[in-house]
């Protein structure tokens, strides 16, 4: 696994050393599969205040609207933060949406595969994201 930092100095990353990744001027990160059957998105925002519960509920229905929803979003702890997450479907493709905060750094995550992500490729996903670190300032 390779740790990647985005130039924002937002957050860091493992991701395995065959996969591709690449940063747009925009800051966002993508991290797709050499076989370029999954895609990872990472976009950091930065908010006016504190997020809370509420907040990341409404941030991820805005982000996730005209996706079909799969499973409810959860809310979680994340270090001295919340996560929410929740599974959805678009054009016969799965998605994965999770939103990661931290005091006012947020980092929106989607992972998507090409029709039905496989239970490899989301236990590898979700070992990338298990070791995700957040930068709050």
């Amino acid at each position: 696994m390779i740790k990647y930092i985005p130039a924002t100095e937002r957050y860091h990353i493992f991701h395995p050393k065959d996969y591709f990744v690449n940063e747009d001027e925009d800051g966002i990160v993508t991290i797709t599969s050499q076989n370029g059957e999954t895609n990872m998105t990472l976009s950091g925002y930065e908010s006016n205040g504190e997020v809370d519960a509420k907040v990341l509920t409404e941030f991820i229905t805005e982000v996730t609207q005209g996706y079909e929803l799969q499973t409810e979003p959860k809310i979680e702890q994340f270090g001295n933060g919340l996560k929410i997450s929740g599974k959805y479907k678009k054009d016969g493709n799965d998605w994965l949406w999770k939103i990661y905060s931290e005091e006012k750094a947020i980092v929106v995550v989607s992972v998507n595969g090409d029709g039905v992500l496989s239970e490899e490729e989301i236990k590898l996903n979700e070992f990338m994201l298990d070791n995700f670190e957040l930068y709050s300032n």
